[in-house]
């Protein structure tokens, strides 16, 4: 049984893992495709290397993390997914072409894959014990991606530089610092290594979020990818469409902040529903409106889209899949997403801009969120059905089978 001296101070420590982490997501995602660019590489190059991420999230996250869950190592598995990260980081920094670029990438892909799915794991199962909201937890990380990407790109200058991978990698050390004392999610069993995926193969009602996360993702992915597009097309300048990003981001801090107390009020299949529907008014706003400046209010969106939608589909998730497969569950719903829904909807909207243009691509993804809210409402009832309390109860922990302490 958990003594209660290791889950002490667990919670401050599973939030300065997330404040590293993301900071180093800030340091790296919005300088290294202009990087690349510099440093003279294709198009399709430079593609390539931004396609990375996302696969290594589709392709090895839920396989690590299902091993994590398999021999209760979340923590060492993280450890060394944070420190092979890093290094790879540093090396990067004397990588100027594309074979070399593309190894390493390919090995920061894969390393870091299980990292996000790890920290919704621990942030779950720690605020179980402790009595915090995973949002309360998972918003410093949201803090760190704004705060480092701001200083990382002043830093820099007028030029992209290699000192966003020296700070990608110093971020993903302190992460490893902080999360170097965390405890252990569940007792250590005898279980296949991959077994925990052919289990959750079964869970239908895991199935049926994982499609709705992929559709969400999809349509999210027009809107990270187009929306400067869409900005620039009705009147809108690059500073527009940086003052957009940056009220994005400030309303999301709340809402993830504040996710505790929403899904108390709402319930987290609720809470997934709003989610959907808020991404749906932005999607037709973006398609409609001709006034770059009436969509910075839209912008303010951001925080009851993303934000409800993360804070909910972890702490569905979590509890549709159970605390034995915690980080598998999380690194299924990311590779869904994050992974998957994002190649898809970058891919198809690249392909599709020519035919119909920005506005059409967001008119398009109105309808693509039409499509997953009716796949969440039909699959409700069955998330209800299972007899899992928490699904409606307003609740985002889920109670552990043994106390702390006992």
């Amino acid at each position: 049984m958990t003594p209660p001296a290791a889950w002490r101070g667990a919670d401050r420590q599973v939030g300065l893992a997330y404040l590293g982490y993301f900071a180093a997501v800030g340091a790296f995602h919005p300088f290294a495709t202009l990087y690349f660019l510099g440093l003279g590489l294709s198009s399709v190059e430079v593609g390539l290397l931004a396609a990375l991420p996302a696969a290594g999230v589709a392709l090895s996250g839920p396989l690590v993390a299902a091993a994590a869950d398999a021999r209760a190592a979340h923590r060492r598995v993280l450890l060394a997914a944070l420190g092979l990260a890093a290094a790879t980081a540093l090396a990067a920094t004397q990588a100027t072409r594309f074979p070399p670029l593309l190894l390493l990438m390919g090995v920061l892909a894969l390393a870091a894959a299980p990292v996000g799915p790890l920290l919704d794991a621990f942030a779950v199962g720690v605020g179980a014990r402790l009595g915090r909201s995973y949002g309360s937890l998972r918003v410093w990380g949201s803090l760190g991606y704004s705060a480092v990407a701001l200083a990382v790109g002043r830093l820099m200058g007028e030029r992209v530089s290699p000192i966003f991978l020296v700070a990608q990698a110093v971020c993903l050390a302190l992460a490893l610092v902080s999360a170097r004392r965390l405890p252990s999610l569940t007792p250590r069993e005898a279980r296949p290594l991959l077994g925990g995926l052919a289990q959750l193969r079964h869970n239908r009602q895991l199935a049926a979020l994982l499609l709705v996360a992929y559709l969400v993702a999809g349509g999210a992915a027009i809107l990270n990818a187009f929306l400067g597009v869409r900005l620039v097309e009705t009147g809108g300048s690059a500073g527009l469409v940086g003052l957009a990003i940056a009220l994005g981001a400030a309303s999301e801090l709340p809402v993830v902040a504040l996710g505790g107390s929403l899904l108390a009020r709402f319930g987290a299949a609720r809470l997934v529903a709003l989610a959907i529907v808020t991404y749906a008014v932005r999607f037709v706003a973006y398609g409609t409106v001709e006034d770059a400046a009436w969509m910075l209010p839209v912008q303010l969106l951001h925080g009851l889209s993303f934000g409800a939608f993360l804070v909910a589909s972890v702490t569905l998730a979590a509890r549709l899949a159970g605390p034995a497969h915690a980080a598998a569950a999380q690194a299924l719903l990311a590779a869904a997403s994050f992974g998957l829904g994002t190649i898809t909807g970058s891919v198809v909207g690249g392909a599709l801009l020519d035919r119909f243009g920005a506005a059409g691509l967001f008119r398009g993804a109105a309808g693509v969120m039409a499509v997953a809210l009716a796949v969440f409402v039909a699959a409700r009832g069955a998330f209800e059905g299972r007899g899992l309390h928490g699904v409606d109860d307003g609740r985002d922990t889920i109670r552990p089978p043994v106390r702390a302490g006992k």
